[in-house]
């Protein structure tokens, strides 16, 4: 296929002031950022016969828009203590605009799901690599409730898909959007204090409004082990669990995407935190040095996240992004 270069246009406002003697600074920003002629690895059949079983073309163009401010203020205190602190937020929304494709979404986001199915969906008015599947409306307990569904093929332990279109068939055609790996907003606060020769500073960041895949649950293609959030809380039995199903998750209907493996991948980190002091400068230059500090540093010695599996910050690319199949912290 012929390719061509993509192309962005955007529009950015962006304001500054400073106020209170300099003592507080103010930076903001928003931009409209559309690309278009996005270059997408598409699946295609088989039969067509490339190796790979995709063709790298030009097939959507998308838009990224949203702001950005940031707020800092510096000051000393009588007692001749200095600080700063500088707090920033941005907000962005992904959007596809259109798909050459036209109402035929891109489908990708299979790793790690065992039973062959694909977990993202690209398509027009959604979010790039959105995830794609089934709703969990609950576990089938019995027998009986297995009879009296949708699912006749299913077993006690199973996921119960919801019906979405009500033609008591669980079929490709339920599935609905589950989540977005696209983080909605991010932010970071930044401080340092100083006292004397002693300096300290806090470096702390997050992200929200963002999912992650956790394929992991279901990743069945060897002798995997289970978490033990998953062990401790499986169905083994009527009326043990309403949530987690049986440990038949392999390449059964229980792997296929669906929102139980859907989980946000919110966080907040200390991404650094350093304790300093600088020597006097009358020893310093006893030593024929301008100056000597000493500190001690930590990085990311603390992250907070509430998703089940090691990180929160899975990545991958557009399409694919967001995927934890064993993905290493």
């Amino acid at each position: 296929s012929f390719l061509q270069w993509e192309r962005t246009v955007g529009t950015d406002i962006g304001f500054e002031a400073s106020l209170l003697d300099n003592k507080l600074s103010i930076e903001a920003g928003y931009y409209n950022k559309k690309t278009e002629q996005a270059i997408f690895a598409i699946p295609i059949l088989s039969s067509i016969g490339t190796g790979s079983g995709t063709i790298i073309g030009n097939q959507a163009d998308f838009q990224n828009r949203g702001f950005e401010v940031l707020a800092n203020w510096k000051d000393q205190t009588k007692n001749g203590v200095s600080y700063s602190v500088s707090a920033n937020i941005g907000v962005n929304n992904n959007k596809i605009l259109s798909v050459v494709t036209g109402e035929n979404p891109i489908y990708s986001g299979g790793a790690g799901i065992a039973n062959g199915a694909l977990a993202t969906r690209t398509v027009q008015g959604g979010a790039i690599g959105a995830f794609y599947g089934y709703k969990v409306a609950g576990i089938f307990q019995t027998a009986a409730e297995v009879t009296g569904s949708a699912q006749t093929g299913a077993k006690p332990g199973d996921f119960k898909y919801v019906d979405q279109n009500g033609d008591n068939l669980i079929d490709g055609k339920d599935r609905v959007t589950l989540g977005n790996p696209n983080p909605k907003y991010s932010y970071g606060i930044n401080t340092n204090l100083g006292y004397k020769n002693f300096d300290l500073t806090l470096d702390i960041q997050g992200v929200g409004g963002v999912d992650i895949y956790n394929a992991n649950i279901a990743y069945r293609f060897g002798n995997e082990n289970y978490s033990k959030d998953f062990y401790d809380n499986r169905w083994h039995g009527a009326g043990s669990s309403t949530a987690y199903p049986s440990a038949n998750v392999g390449s059964t209907a229980n792997s296929a995407p669906n929102s139980f493996f859907v989980e946000s991948g919110a966080y907040i980190r200390l991404r650094n935190v350093q304790l300093g002091y600088t020597l006097p400068s009358m020893l310093s230059q006893k030593w024929k040095m301008q100056r000597l500090k000493v500190f001690i540093d930590a990085q990311n010695p603390v992250t907070l996240f509430g998703y089940k599996g090691f990180t929160p910050e899975v990545g991958g690319s557009p399409t694919n992004a967001g995927i934890d199949a064993s993905v290493y912290p």
